[in-house]
């Protein structure tokens, strides 16, 4: 059995540790990048880089798709990923070997944001 994880990279109060919610596949439709899920998008579907593990990465956009205003005079206002709401929402605290796992060989995947 495969899960899909999402994952949130940090938490407003919280920006060094990730944030995962373990869903089993047969469970959620299959992840695409732009999908929404809970108060996001997906910004990024990664396969487990362990080939071992079926799971599948789901990264998602804290950023809600904000590209930086690049020169349109916008700026960032509200953010909705504090610790409280991923709670609520189901996430939890990655281990230090799940973290680990995920900042060095599935956040290195992913592509740019264009």
């Amino acid at each position: 059995m495969s899960n899909i994880i999402y994952v949130v990279p940090w938490a407003i109060c919280d920006t060094d540790s990730v944030y995962v919610k373990k869903v089993a596949s047969e469970l959620a439709p299959p992840p695409e990048k732009g999908m929404p899920v809970d108060d996001w998008c997906i910004r990024d579907v990664i396969p487990n880089p362990d080939k071992r593990s079926k799971d599948i990465f789901a990264v998602l956009d804290v950023y809600n798709g904000y590209d930086g205003g690049k020169g349109k005079g916008l700026s960032v206002y509200s953010l909705n990923n504090s610790a409280d709401k991923l709670a609520e929402l189901g996430y939890s605290k990655a281990g230090e070997s799940e973290m680990s796992h995920i900042k060095n060989k599935v956040f290195p995947k992913l592509r740019k944001i264009k």
